[in-house]
């Protein structure tokens, strides 16, 4: 089968290098590489690769995860097979007091937190958390609900992008 696999990727020696090696270790005949600088530290690359089975693309696709390499999206054959989105959540609480890696696993279990600010002024005080969310489009309730019962939960104010 043909997969169409996109990557957004930090611009840095050997970030291609990473991606390519579970394809081929996986059986993936690599097909064409682009990519494309569109300034700042990230590069877009589309891979075209062929692979036996959904299970050896399975493999490269947790070979990628465990490099902390994210696809944004993964058609195959021409039809999606995945899609990423991204949403920002701010949570307003006694967000470190209250585990914060407790949270970011819960959240995690759902999709990926990919980015994370927190503003403390005062350990007595509440605090602000922004995480940046990755998630495959059809969980996209299942993240939402998740990140409600976490609130509810340990009593934080959820602040969420507009869809």
């Amino acid at each position: 089968m043909i997969v169409q696999m996109q990557l957004d990727l930090k611009d840095v020696p050997g970030s291609l290098l990473r991606v390519l090696e579970p394809i081929s270790s996986h059986g993936g005949n690599i097909l064409s590489v682009m990519h494309s600088r569109g300034g700042g530290d990230r590069v877009l690359v589309h891979i075209v690769f062929k692979i036996g089975d959904l299970e050896m693309l399975d493999l490269v696709k947790n070979s990628l995860k465990q490099r902390n390499i994210r696809a944004t999206r993964i058609n195959i054959e021409g039809r999606k097979y995945y899609s990423k989105k991204s949403a920002s959540f701010m949570l307003v609480g006694h967000v470190i007091d209250t585990d914060l890696r407790d949270t970011i696993d819960r959240i995690n279990d759902v999709g990926l937190v990919s980015d994370i600010d927190v503003v403390m002024p005062n350990p007595k005080e509440k605090s602000s958390v922004l995480l940046e969310v990755e998630f495959d489009e059809r969980k996209k309730k299942q993240l939402v609900d998740c990140m409600k019962r976490i609130c509810d939960r340990k009593k934080f104010l959820l602040i969420r992008s507009l869809d």
